[in-house]
Order: C-alpha cells, then structure tokens, then sequence
C-alpha cells in the first residue's frame, strides 16, 4: 500500500446480483438502440429500488447489475435490506415487462442472488465502491443457479431474514468454484419490518446511576447558568426514552421544559421536532414573539405553518438556526430550560447541523438539551458531542438479570391475570426473564402477550409484537390502524377524518387502547401518541395496503384544506407542507403496487410531484441544500417521462449539488434530465447550457459562446435557456474581465426569469447583480438604488442581505459616504455573525479595507486584508486569497515601506492567480521600483500594467492603476496628465467621486 487513496476495510455486508435471463436472445431478436433503450429502463427500475432501500450500486457486469447494502454504513437489517431491494426491483422488472409486452412484443424476466459474509470494502465515496470477497462470487453464482423470476439467497441471508420472508429451502446447489455444496433458499416473499415490542409506563429500574448523571448535570447547568447537553444512547426498548421521562418527571418546579420527537419518515420533516416545541407553546406565542424579535418570529412562524407558497415568504437556514437560537435563549432567560429530542438517529443533517449550532452559541444560559438516540447517531455523525463545552454520553445497555427479575415481579404484581397463582406466575417470569436478554421492552410486552393467552411463543421478539397487536378487537385494530398511518403522533381529530360512515366511534377504542398501554396521551391538547416507535410501524405494516392508500389521500387532502384554513392568528396550526407532501407520496406509492391501472393514479401522481417540487423549492430557496436535493429528486421521481418540468428540475438539482460542492453529481442531474426528456430539444439545450456553466464554474474548460447563442435564436421563446445562457455568458464574461458586459447579461437573464415568473431564478440574478456592480462600469448611484430594491426584496432573510450590504457599503465608501459605509458593513458584519455564515464574513472584512484605505489608515487596510487572505487560504480558496495578499502589499507600499512591500510581494502565496491580481501586482512591482529610483524598470513595468488593464473595464481598478502609472511618469519626468485624467475619468464615470477627488488633488486641478 502506498498510504494514498481510500483504505480497505474489512466488514460483513450484504451483496446483491440480478441479471435478466435470456439476454442473448433479446440482443439477436432486437435491434440494438430499441434494445439500449429497453436495458436503460431495466437498470433505471433496478436502480431506483436498491437506493431507495439503502444499497449501492457497486458496479454493471454485463446485464448484470451488482449493489452492495453496508457501504458506507454498516447496519443491523443489511440482509434484509436486500432482500427488499431484490423483490421490489423483481416486482419492477415485470411492471415494465408487462408495460412493453403489447407492444414490444417481448418479455423481459430477472433472476437474483442474495449473500451475506466477510469482505474487504474499498470505498472512495458512496458511489465509488469496490468490495472484494467470498460473499460476492456466492451471490453471483447464486443469481446464476436461480430460475427466471426466482431469487436464492444463502444460509446466512436466510438465517438473518428468515422471520421477515416466505422462503422455501431448495436441495444444496453446486455451484461453480465452490468446493462444497452450498444450502440456498428460495425468496418467496418479503414482509416490510416487523417493530419490535416497547417498554410503557413501568417502574424504572436499573438505571438510577444514569438518573443520578442526568439530575447532576442539569444542577450544575442551573447553579452555572451554562449550556449543558446529554446523550443518551441505547438499542430499540432498552430504557431510553423512559429514563427521560423520569428525570423530567423529578425535575424541580420552575423549570421550562420542551419535548420533540424526530419522525422516522416523512418529506419535509427536518424541523419537526422543533416545531412540536412551538405548538406546545402556542398559548405563550404573542409574548415569545416579542421577545425574540421579528426576524426570529417571521423565521420561527414559518417552521410549523402552513408554508409559504412563494420562495420569497422562506427564511434560510442560517436564519432558522439563530431563530432557534433566540427561542430558547429568551425561555432560558426567565427560567432553566430542558429541551428533550427523542429518536435523533432519525434527525437529517440540517437539524443535526442546528443542536451543534446551539451547543456552540448557547453557551450562557441554562439550557440542558437531553438527545435521545439509538448508536447509529454516530454512524451518521461520528463527531457527534465532540468539542462541545457540557456534553455527556450516557449509553444503555441490557438490565442485569437481579435488575431485570425486580422488572418482571414489577410487571406481574401490577397484573391480577398473572399473579392469580404463584406457581403461573412464577414460570411466567422465568420465561420473560430468560427470553427479553435484559430489555425492559421486551420483558413488558413478551409478559403482556402470555398473559393474554398466547398458546406459545412467537419465534421471535420482532414477532411477538405483531402477535399481540393482532389479538385486538376490530374497532381498536382499524383505530390503530388509522392512527398509524397518520404518524407516531396523531389526534381524535385526524383519526375521525379516516372514519367510514359504517364505523364505530373512535373515542371508544381510543380509551381501550390506552388501557393497554399502546397509546398515551400527547403534549397537546387532544393529541395522543404510539408509547414506542417500533409498535408503529408494526401497526403501519401489518396494515393493508389498499387502506393505505386510500387513508394516505385523504390525509394529504385533509392537511391541505388546513394549511389553506390557516391564519396569522393560529401561526402553528398543526399541519405543514409536508404533511401534505409525505401523504401524497405514500399514496401514489401504494397505489402504484395495488392499483396499478387506478384512473385516479395520474391526478395523484402529478399532486405528490408538485408538492415535492414546491417545497423543495422551498428548501433550496432557504439553502438547505439537503433536503432540497431529496425534496427535488423524490418529485422528480414522481413526474412521468417526457414532462417538461423535468428541465426546470434539473437545472435546481444541479444548482443545489454546486452549491454543495458535488459537480459529478450536479453533472447526474442533467443525465437524468435528458434520459427523462430525451426528445426534447428545449431540455437537451438548457442541460447543455448547464453543462457549460458548470465547466465554467470549475474552472474546467474555455467556453465557446457564439454556437449556443447560434442555437438559441432558432427558439426565441424558450425562455429558460435564455435565462441560462445569459448567466452562462456572465460567467465567460467575468473570467475575462469584462464587467460590464457581465452585467448586461445578467439584466438579460433578470428579464427572462421575469418572463417566467420564475422567483427562483430572478432573485438569483439579482443577487449575483447587486454583487457585480461592485466592479462593473454601471454607476454607483444605480447600484446603490438596486441595492435599496433588494434590502426591501430580501427583508425576510439576512443571509441574503449580506452579499447586499456588502455592495451598497462599497458603492458608500467609494461615493465619500465613509461613516454610512461603516455602520452598513456593521450591520452585516452583525449577520454574519449571528447566522454564522462562515466566508461571507470575507467579504465584509475585505470592503472594511478598502474603506480604512480609503479613510488613509493604511496600516489597518493591511492587516484585514491579510487577515482575509489568510481565512480564504484554509478553505483551500487559493486564487482569491492570493489577490488579498497582493493588496496588502499595496497597502504596505502605500504606509511607506517600499521595501517590506517587495518582500510581500515575492512571497509564493502573492503570486497571483487572478486578473485582478496580476494587474495590481504589476502595478505595484512599478512604483516600487519607482520609489527606489529604477525609473526605467518602474516605466517597462507601468507600461505592462497598462496593457493588462486593457483587458478590462472595471473602472475602479483602472483608475487605481492608471493613477498609480501617473505618479510613475511624474517621478521620471515623465508629463503624467495624460494617465492622471484616464484614471479621473474612470473614476468618474462609476460615481467614485472620493478617490477621483484625489487625483483631482495631486493634479492640482480643480474639481468638476
């Protein structure tokens, strides 16, 4: 090994191998494009359905299509996983055999094999895997032995699986290369996962040293008035949860106390949890809102409202962040604060993202936040309460058996049906004892079952669950079941909603499943809620699908006739955006596998689309780039081939995978585009555009733009490829120093993203804009107007006013206006610092100095430009940051030291890399060598510099050079009026009147 590259690890995984049969004979039926286009869906179907079920595509061998399920993170039901993945993708395989048959007049059938076992993974990335093992040769062979639509597994992936799937054993294969029999099984059928029994309201016991934890660290949070954070960790119905309701439980009065529950599905849920905080607090709103300010209010109002239809009503991430921030600051300012997240493995990277943001800002203020969690929260999160101040890890692991028997006599005392004769009892306990492996929740519900009058055992815990939810009465099971579909939480409202005419009450079976212990009541009002996760989503599996569906449809209608109810006088109404979308998407899901040919399918598919489309909007508007991309991509999963809207959807994909720095797979996305779309010249020329913007962005290649312009104006309406194309010409255009024509392009895109009416792209543009006009020819007095226009189009969300205030305080300073140009630059430097934005913080610090230049505090002007430099250097942003150090020799240059100036200046990190750059160092390198007499060295070098300058037209930088070619000319005696007036001019003519002031000054002119 030469230690480069990615490191080989040794793990067990799951691999998966499905090939269609008779290939060969379809290659000799077809011909080959019909034939690409057909394996092109095939591989489409199987593609989808393995990630959709945690694979990853390892590699295509052939027909052959190979996924692997434990790359990058391993998991407990990878066997499983697979298993899944293999019959949803065998289920695809005959949808689309079934859809080309009339009238392709073939048919296409799959075989599979599963193996589970030791393999070393090497893996570059998520999507760059090379396994290597005995379990991948035994699924191959195994896919090989496999009938047309069969599916083997081996004896490891059977023993794994075996209470979750039909599977029938088949006699011992002999396979190739393997020296012995192998024992295989037929896949019949795969059941979704059977939840796990949970612990209810029982005594707790075992785990008074953790309480004992818990309760010190929030006494030490309240005497220190210091942030403080807990996790607590633990498999499925080991006592987490429970331990936390007892330590609220014991909590003193006068303590504020907030619960959140992260849901473990579900679109557009990445603020769940706090806006569960929210709706508990909704009779406190008016007087929360006061205090955290109406930044905070407008940000906080939108996380559990409605949603705002357009992308302009969105607070950003940032801003949600510090609004979460203030919400608890302000309730911890009155009294101690306990905020409780529960099942934060499921959590996405942005909530994750916002509680390590609190950790960090939160450090004053009683707050203890107590996490709640199964392991795989590292798994997700590795650092996860590293280099926090005040966080502890408590992990749970199984009761000892002396604790577990104390559980169980706990248990049965409490139950007249178990304790009606010793000797029953006693065997009962032992049972329970010796089957639950030291977890309360399954010693509860394994005791429950017995007493019920299970004949025997179920196999399993994970059976035992489903056996006891199957012995409830009918109108309890059909309650369940309604509750179930609707969420872990739900209310007598929602579950009324689902109700048939036909049926019993729901108020009834409610009160008879929270005597069982299967409900409980909720934190608000009229709400109620599965005592465990894992008896959920039993209930929601064991749930006919059909119902399903049906019940998911309703839901997404129900939710929405709220949202449109919604009001500013009820700002946390108890439903969301996606609500709406997670509902339609289950529906159009279930559908789709009961009710393939339902007429209805269509109209339900295009509303699940869209809501996904329009809340991914959302997301990415607010720059939460994860749940954008999931958002966009689960709606573009629902549009049918051949939409149009799979152009607008591309283009936002690949916006959002830039803007996290993924260009292979912001390229993806228009592959995916173009094979959706594939007839489409439109999409086919706005991927192309976007192809070129990215290469642009890269750095990758030069840009031709004269044969796409060519094309273009054979479509003059196609407006988004316009749109396009002008930022694509802005791009070439600033690359090559010309600002001026940049900005024009950018108008000509603001123009046609207005004809659209596409907010998205328009506030995009206009951003980028208000930016440019920093250095392009377009006057300060406009761009300080455009910049006006924007403060009042982007009030809702700072971390767009940033980049705004940045101009307008450049544009000031540059007009004279240095006292309002420093208190501009203090507001957004306030942002900054409050949404923690990170490098947006450069900017503010390089146009402060250009202002203390400007002011003549050149010694100041020095250090935050060096300072930027620096900062922009560790991001790994060379080329910008080696522009800030030649500036900052400038500005040592101008202090005087002419010396200290060059050695700055021939410092490897000076050499420029930029225009910009190169034609201020070469300009600087002049007056130099000016100031130490080498006037024939200072001349050569003022004449390169204005050659370079000649390339562009930004006029602050060529006043600033053309002046500096002046003092040159002067110092030789050279007549310096003709270079002096240029840079006057140029000055001028942008609105710069302070620096034109001066050479005004040093020409001894008076000024126009």
């Amino acid at each position: 090994m030469t230690g480069r590259g990615p490191r080989p690890a040794r793990r067990h995984i799951a691999v998966l191998f499905i090939d269609i049969v008779g290939s060969t004979e379809l290659a000799e039926r077809l011909d080959l494009e019909l034939l690409l286009r057909i394996l092109e869906r095939y591989y489409a179907a199987c593609r989808t359905e393995i990630v959709e079920h945690g694979g990853v595509l390892e590699k295509y061998i052939g027909d052959a299509i190979m996924a692997v399920f434990g790359v990058p993170v391993s998991r407990e039901d990878d066997a499983l996983r697979a298993a899944l993945a293999a019959y949803a993708a065998m289920s695809a395989v005959h949808r689309l055999s079934a859809e080309i048959a009339p009238t392709h007049e073939i048919r296409l059938d799959a075989h599979c094999g599963i193996a589970f076992g030791e393999v070393v993974v090497v893996a570059a990335s998520a999507s760059d895997v090379r396994v290597i093992g005995d379990a991948v040769n035994t699924a191959s062979r195994l896919q090989s032995a496999a009938e047309a639509g069969e599916i083997l597994v081996g004896d490891e992936v059977a023993r794994l699986v075996r209470h979750h799937a039909v599977l029938d054993e088949v006699p011992p294969l002999r396979l190739k290369g393997k020296r012995d029999p192998v024992r295989a099984w037929r896949l019949v059928a795969v059941e979704p996962d059977r939840a796990e029994p949970g612990t209810g309201a029982i005594p707790l016991i075992g785990r008074a040293g953790e309480l004992r934890r818990l309760t010190r660290l929030h006494e030490r949070v309240v005497r220190d008035r210091r942030f403080g954070m807990a996790t607590l960790l633990g498999a499925p119905g080991i006592g987490k949860s429970r331990l936390a309701r007892e330590f609220l439980h014991n909590l003193p009065d006068g303590v504020a106390v907030l619960t959140g529950r992260c849901p473990s599905y579900g679109i557009g849920a990445t603020y769940r949890p706090i806006a569960e905080m929210l709706e508990a607090l909704n009779g406190d709103w008016p007087a929360i809102a006061e205090a955290v300010g109406p930044d905070a209010e407008r940000a906080l109002r939108g996380l559990a409202g409605s949603g705002a239809a357009d992308y302009g009503d969105t607070s950003g991430v940032a801003e949600i962040a510090q609004a979460v921030r203030s919400f608890f600051e302000v309730l911890a300012r009155r009294r101690p604060l306990v905020v409780v997240l529960d099942n934060l493995q499921w959590a996405g990277p942005t909530l994750l993202d916002l509680i390590e943001d609190c950790a960090t800002w939160l450090a004053d203020v009683p707050v203890l936040l107590v996490c709640v969690a199964r392991p795989e929260l590292y798994d997700i999160r590795p650092s996860w309460g590293r280099n926090m101040a005040g966080a502890v890890s408590l992990e749970l692991g199984p009761l000892s058996r002396p604790d577990l028997a104390r559980l169980v006599a706990e248990l049965c005392a409490a139950r007249a049906d178990v304790v009606a004769h010793d000797d029953a009892m006693d065997r009962t306990a032992r049972r329970v004892i010796d089957g639950s492996d030291g977890n309360p929740l399954f010693a509860e519900l394994m005791l429950e079952t017995l007493a019920e009058g299970a004949a025997s055992l179920p196999p399993t815990i994970q059976a035992l669950l489903g056996a006891r939810l199957g012995r409830l009465g009918d109108a309890e099971r059909e309650v369940l079941e309604r509750a179930a579909t609707i969420g872990q939480t739900f209310t007598l409202e929602q579950v009324e909603a689902l109700r048939d005419a036909t049926a019993p009450a729901t108020a009834v079976p409610l009160r008879r499943l929270q005597r069982d212990r299967l409900i409980r009541r909720g934190a608000l009002p009229g709400a109620f809620e599965f005592t465990q996760t894992l008896t959920r989503e039993t209930v929601y599996a064991m749930t006919s699908k059909e119902a399903r569906a049906d019940w998911h449809r309703r839901l997404a209608d129900w939710f929405g006739e709220r949202a449109r109810a919604a009001s500013d006088d009820v700002p946390f109404p108890g439903s969301t955006s996606g609500d709406v979308s997670q509902h339609l998407l289950a529906a159009c899901r279930l559908t789709r596998e009961v009710r393939p040919g339902d007429p209805c399918l269509p109209e339900l598919t295009d509303r699940a689309a869209d809501s996904l489309i329009r809340e991914g909007g959302q997301a990415l508007h607010r720059k939460d780039l994860p749940a954008a991309i999931a958002l966009l991509e689960r709606g573009r999963e629902m549009l049918p081939r051949g939409r149009e809207e799979h152009r607008r959807l591309a283009v936002r994909i690949s916006d959002a995978e830039l803007a996290r720095g993924d260009g292979a797979r912001a390229l993806a996305a228009l592959d995916c585009a173009e094979d959706l779309l594939p007839d489409d010249p439109r999409n086919l020329l706005s991927c192309a555009i976007q192809r070129e913007i990215l290469a642009v962005r890269s750095g990758a290649r030069r840009t031709e733009l004269r044969p796409l312009r060519e094309l273009l104006e054979l479509d003059p309406m196609d407006e988004l490829s316009w749109c396009r194309f002008h930022q694509l010409e802005a791009w070439v255009h600033i690359e090559d120093g010309r600002f001026g024509a940049a900005d024009r392009a950018l108008r000509d895109g603001v123009r046609r993203a207005g004809a659209m009416g596409d907010r998205y792209e328009e506030d995009r543009l206009l951003g980028g804009l208000c930016e440019l006009v920093q250095w392009s020819p377009t006057p300060a007095r406009e761009g300080l107007a455009l910049c006006a226009d924007l403060l009042g189009r982007f009030a809702g969300d700072r971390a767009l006013l940033v980049p705004v205030l940045v101009t307008r305080a450049r544009l000031l300073a540059l007009s004279g206006d240095l006292v309002t140009a420093r208190e501009t630059l203090g507001t957004a430097a306030r942002y900054v610092d409050e949404l923690d934005l990170g490098l947006s913080a450069i900017a503010v610090v390089q146009v402060r100095g250009l202002v203390e230049s400007l002011d003549g505090d050149h010694e100041a002007a020095r250090g935050l430009f060096t300072h930027a430099a620096g900062v922009l250097r560790t991001a790994g942003h060379e080329a910008p940051a080696a522009t800030l150090e030649v500036y900052a020799a400038r500005e040592t240059l101008r202090r005087g030291d002419a010396r200290q100036a060059a050695l700055e200046l021939a410092r490897p990190e000076a050499r420029p890399r930029q225009r910009r750059g190169e034609v201020v160092a070469v300009a600087t390198r002049a007056a130099i060598a000016s100031r130490d007499g080498a006037h024939a060295e200072a001349l050569g070098l003022a004449g390169r510099a204005s050659e370079l300058l000649e390339s562009t037209d930004d006029p602050c930088l060529r006043g600033d050079v053309l002046f500096e070619v002046a003092r040159i000319h002067r110092a030789a005696g050279r007549d310096p009026a003709g270079a002096a007036r240029r840079a006057r001019d140029a000055y001028l003519g942008k609105g710069a009147t302070l620096p034109a002031r001066r050479v005004h000054d040093w020409m001894g002119e008076p000024c126009p």
